[in-house]
C-alpha cells in the first residue's frame, strides 16, 4: 500500500499559523491554469467546442485540478508514460475527429458531433497529476461498469483526505495543496465522469486500487523506455489494455512464446508473463 509516508517525502514543512490559514482557505481550483503536454492537442482539436469548454473551465476541469491536487504526492515520476499516452490518445481521437468532420447531415447537432474525449483533455489541462488520477480511471472502467463506478472513487477521495488530515493533525509537515484539496467538497456527480468500481467487490479497495495503480504507472514508465519487466500480478496487463500501450511480450507457457506487437511507442519494450 503508498501508506503516508509517501507523502510525507513530498512535504513542505510550514509554520504551524501558515498550515492553518491554508487549511482553511476555500481554494477556487477553477482559477488555476497550465499548458497541457503538446502530445494531447490532438485530443483538444477532435473536441466539439462545447466538449472542450467543459474540459477547460467548467466541471470537469474543476474536478480534475482538485483530484490532482489531493493525490499528486503519491503520483510516482511518469513523464515518458503521460507523453506516450497522450500520442496514443491523440492518435485516436484524430481519426475520431476527421471522420465527424466529414458528415455534414448533422445540422443542429453539428457543434456536438465527435468524441467524448472531456476527461482526457480536462485531465492533461491541470498538469500530469491529474492525468494520472485519469489513467487510474481508464483501468477501473475497464474492467467495471459505469453505474458501479461512484462508490469506490468516493472512498478512494475519503480515505485520502482523512489520511492527509491524519497528516496535518499530528504534526506541521504538510503540502499546501494537499491540505487545501482534502477541505473541498467531492460531490458523487463531480466524481462521476471519472468511471469506478463498487466498493463491495473488494475486501480492502483502498489498499488493492492505490498499489494497483502505481505499481501499474511504475512498470508502463519502464515499458514505454524500452526497460523490459516482468509481470508480478494482473495489473500491468490491466494497464497495458486500458491505456493502448502495447509492449512486446514472452509468455512463459509451454516454453516461450514470443508475440511481437510492434507498438512504436513502446521503443521494443518487453514484458515477461508467467505462466500463472
Amino acid at each position: 500500500m503508498v501508506s503516508i509516508s509517501k507523502f510525507n517525502t513530498a512535504v513542505l514543512s510550514m509554520p504551524n499559523e501558515l498550515t492553518v490559514a491554508a487549511a482553511n482557505f476555500n481554494l477556487d481550483f477553477s482559477l488555476m491554469k497550465v499548458e497541457a503536454p503538446k502530445e494531447f492537442h490532438g485530443v483538444r482539436d477532435a473536441l466539439s467546442t462545447h466538449r472542450r469548454d467543459a474540459a477547460e473551465e467548467g466541471q470537469p476541469h474543476i474536478t480534475a485540478r482538485k483530484l490532482r491536487a489531493l493525490f499528486e504526492a503519491i503520483v510516482p515520476p511518469i513523464p515518458n508514460l503521460i507523453q506516450a499516452y497522450g500520442k496514443r490518445a491523440s492518435e485516436i481521437s484524430s481519426r475520431s475527429g476527421a471522420a465527424a468532420q466529414k458528415s455534414s447531415h448533422f445540422g443542429l447537432f453539428t457543434a456536438q458531433v465527435g468524441i467524448d474525449g472531456t476527461s482526457i483533455w480536462a485531465a492533461a489541462t491541470p498538469g500530469r497529476g491529474a492525468l494520472a488520477v485519469h489513467l487510474l480511471a481508464c483501468m477501473l472502467a475497464r474492467i467495471w461498469k459505469s453505474h458501479e463506478a461512484i462508490s469506490l472513487w468516493v472512498d478512494l477521495v475519503e480515505q485520502w483526505k482523512q489520511e492527509i488530515d491524519n497528516v496535518y493533525n499530528n504534526g506541521t509537515a504538510t503540502e499546501t495543496a494537499a491540505i487545501m484539496a482534502s477541505r473541498q467538497t467531492f460531490s458523487r456527480q463531480q466524481l462521476a465522469c471519472w468511471d469506478s468500481i463498487p466498493v463491495n467487490q473488494l475486501t480492502d479497495p483502498y489498499k488493492s486500487v492505490v498499489n494497483a495503480w502505481t505499481s501499474a504507472m511504475c512498470a508502463m514508465e519502464l515499458l514505454v523506455q524500452g526497460i523490459p519487466q516482468q509481470v508480478q500480478d494482473g495489473s500491468v496487463l490491466l494497464a497495458i489494455s486500458s491505456w493502448h500501450l502495447y509492449p512486446n511480450m514472452e509468455v512463459l507457457v509451454d516454453g516461450v512464446k514470443s508475440v511481437d506487437l510492434n507498438d512504436e511507442l513502446m521503443k521494443g519494450g518487453l514484458i515477461t508473463i508467467s505462466a500463472h
